[in-house]
């Protein structure tokens, strides 16, 4: 596996914030970019944006906000609750003539908690580079 030398090396309990943890099972590289964290290996690329909940909507409410922003195409939904988080993923298709595979997928997901929640996109170019990426959304914890 070749990560890039120039970029930072991160694995295993990863800090994102200090309110948002994930656990990633194999190396990454970081970098921010426009604001968003970015996290890549080959195959396998994470676009992480963090919000607060300056208007203190409850999870509900925040749930409803994202879907009815959703695309209407998007496939494979689940909503997974567990003690104080929400969990969305859905996937789209999605096409890049730049890219090297054109026409790949991607895994949106939303991680939702009182006091804020996170944006987390995996564009995978593979079926294990899925796998891990649902891996690595379903990590993301509140601390």
């Amino acid at each position: 596996m070749n990560l890039h030398p120039d970029y930072p090396i991160v694995t295993g309990a990863y800090r994102m914030t200090d309110a948002w943890t994930t656990l990633l099972p194999e190396s990454f590289n970081k970098r921010f970019e426009d604001g968003n964290l970015v996290l890549w290996r080959p195959a396998l690329t994470f676009w992480i944006t963090i919000f607060g909940n300056d208007d203190g909507q409850s999870t509900d409410k925040r749930l409803t906000s994202i879907l009815e922003a959703a695309s209407d195409i998007r496939s494979d939904q689940q909503i997974e609750r567990t003690a104080g988080l929400v969990r969305l993923t859905y996937e789209l298709a999605e096409e890049d003539a730049s890219r090297r595979t054109p026409i790949y997928k991607s895994i949106s997901g939303y991680v939702i908690a009182a006091g804020g929640h996170v944006q987390i996109s995996a564009y995978f170019d593979t079926p294990d580079a899925r796998t891990l990426g649902y891996k690595v959304i379903h990590s993301v914890q509140n601390n």
